[in-house]
């Protein structure tokens, strides 16, 4: 899907709460994603492919400053009014995640969460963000695993868009992370009765990949 495709998957989202600022997403970030964040210490925070705002949100409501890029513009709007309703200051860019650029800035955390693209552009996209790193800083990583086509859980369809540990593990260039290593790389089981990504999601579980690295 291109960036008007996403306009109107987020417009109808929207439009179907009586205008209201629907969310197309879970309103929280997936627990995995706040149990690993949770211990470091707060600083400069990027999260690519945004979306409606749901990570960025939360890290910013945890005393990180934060950037956030994404490519559909309704995203990026509707992301700004959920911060608004919950107190706290994002800087929102329009920008696509495979060619959008820091300008020279560095992160203390870059977050990559359920960005499913064909496999040479992930590789590039993650090649970069790791280079985007501040020392010390953290790279993190999370997306629908291709076993989770197997589990009837909600997610793409399409294997050459899915994730799995062996893809994300050597998508990053270990010269661009210095003296880095991987921390975690492995397929997780997430309950969508407790943990779901997005409104909806019933029970059951999905399979996703994760990956954290830091530089």
């Amino acid at each position: 899907m291109d960036a008007t495709e996403w306009d109107t998957r987020y417009r109808l989202a929207r439009e179907a709460q009586a205008g209201q600022a629907g969310r197309l997403w879970s309103a929280v970030p997936a627990q995995i994603v706040q149990d690993t964040v949770t211990p470091w210490t707060p600083g400069r925070a990027l999260d690519l492919a945004t979306g409606d705002g749901r990570n960025a949100i939360w890290l910013a409501g945890h005393g990180w400053t934060v950037t956030a890029v994404d490519f559909s513009a309704e995203a990026i709007g509707q992301a700004g009014t959920h911060a608004v309703e919950a107190g706290v200051s994002v800087d929102w860019q329009v920008g696509d995640a495979t060619t959008w650029d820091p300008a020279g800035e560095t992160f203390d955390l870059v977050t990559v969460v359920y960005l499913h693209l064909p496999e040479p552009a992930l590789r590039t996209v993650l090649a970069r963000a790791a280079g985007w790193l501040s020392p010390g800083g953290h790279l993190l990583v999370l997306g629908h695993d291709r076993a989770n086509i197997g589990t009837g859980a909600p997610g793409p369809s399409d294997p050459g868009i899915l994730y799995t540990p062996e893809l994300l593990r050597s998508s990053i260039d270990p010269s661009s992370l210095g003296a880095s290593r991987v921390m975690r790389c492995e397929t997780i089981r997430r309950d969508l009765a407790t943990d779901p990504e997005a409104p909806g999601d019933g029970a059951g579980y999905a399979l996703d990949t994760i990956l954290i690295a830091t530089a």
